[in-house]
């Protein structure tokens, strides 16, 4: 791992143990609460501002859900019933292994729920076929964990699939559930490292005039160069424009994503193309308002209203 992995793993890993800690001593709603966050997004952004050497990649298999969090910054609460096209989705897993050599620091396969997908085993085929040496992981809210078959499991013991469980509080048998992944020697972790449930959401409010400072914006945004996102051909600098449209569709606004905010896989012949793209405040920058940011929602199910993400 060379160093400049190995620094943003530690700044994220800091910001990781701050979230989960402070809130021990200090209520997420306070201004004092949400000041330190603030200069530790900044502090955590700065030292992501590095020219990428490796790459993680998130695949949101789908991006509908089957629990409909409140504030959910993938919006599924508001995504119509779909799911990524394995054909197109085998074509950018083949082109991005030709541009990295097959290497890359992992692949999550996230949504939505993913474990949703009809055909989501033979995207873990493809994904191992493509980066033999790859950490793979999905990201789950475990509901239909449990209700799996035997298929499901055979095939994350054999491609090292490794799961990541959400801590949100719902009723789940974790024991249960780590008892089947010991058995077929499958990792299990916590999405954020901690067993703790999150009983509180943040809500990243959107600013649908568009007026907020792009570098402002980018200087204190916690998903810089490392939430990045591929579907259906393109490269994803964050979480929110890869699923704007959701949004879009559902309320009938235009926050546009142009083409200065993402990147087609077809047309790139180097992936130093890709990581000077996602070091670059992009357009869509102006439509998050990161200073806004809301802590200490109590989790429950959205009522779609709009409020929960403006």
């Amino acid at each position: 791992m060379n160093q400049n992995i190995r620094d943003r793993n530690y700044y994220s890993n800091v910001l990781r143990f701050f979230r989960d800690n402070i809130v021990k001593i200090i209520p997420e709603k306070s201004l004092l609460f949400k000041w330190l966050c603030l200069i530790g997004f900044k502090i955590a952004a700065k030292k992501k501002h590095i020219l990428r050497t490796s790459m993680k990649i998130d695949i949101p298999a789908v991006e509908h859900c089957n629990l409909s969090c409140k504030c959910c910054t993938a919006f599924g609460p508001l995504a119509q019933k779909s799911f990524i096209d394995v054909e197109s989705y085998k074509r950018d897993m083949e082109k991005l292994a030709l541009l990295t050599n097959s290497q890359l620091e992992s692949v999550c396969f996230t949504g939505g729920e993913p474990l949703l997908h009809p055909r989501l085993l033979e995207m873990f085929d493809i994904a191992r076929s493509c980066f033999p040496n790859t950490e793979l992981s999905f990201m789950t809210n475990g509901v239909l964990l449990l209700k799996m078959e035997k298929e499901f499991w055979d095939n994350c013991g054999k491609n090292n699939i490794c799961i990541g469980l959400s801590r949100y509080p719902i009723k789940l048998d974790i024991d249960k559930i780590k008892e089947i992944a010991e058995e077929y020697k499958i990792r299990f972790d916590y999405v954020g490292g901690a067993s703790t449930p999150i009983k509180a959401m943040w809500k990243y409010p959107l600013d649908i005039e568009g007026k907020q400072p792009l570098s402002r914006s980018f200087n204190i945004c916690n998903q810089v160069n490392s939430c990045i996102r591929m579907k259906d051909g393109k490269i994803y600098p964050c979480n929110t424009i890869a699923c704007i449209e959701h949004f879009n569709r559902y309320f009938g606004k235009n926050l546009e994503v142009t083409e200065q905010d993402v990147i087609e896989i077809k047309k790139v012949n180097n992936i130093s193309e890709i990581y000077e793209f996602l070091i670059k405040p992009k357009s869509f920058c102006k439509y998050c308002n990161r200073k806004g940011i809301q802590f200490g929602i109590e989790w429950g199910i959205s009522k779609k209203d709009i409020s929960e993400w403006v």
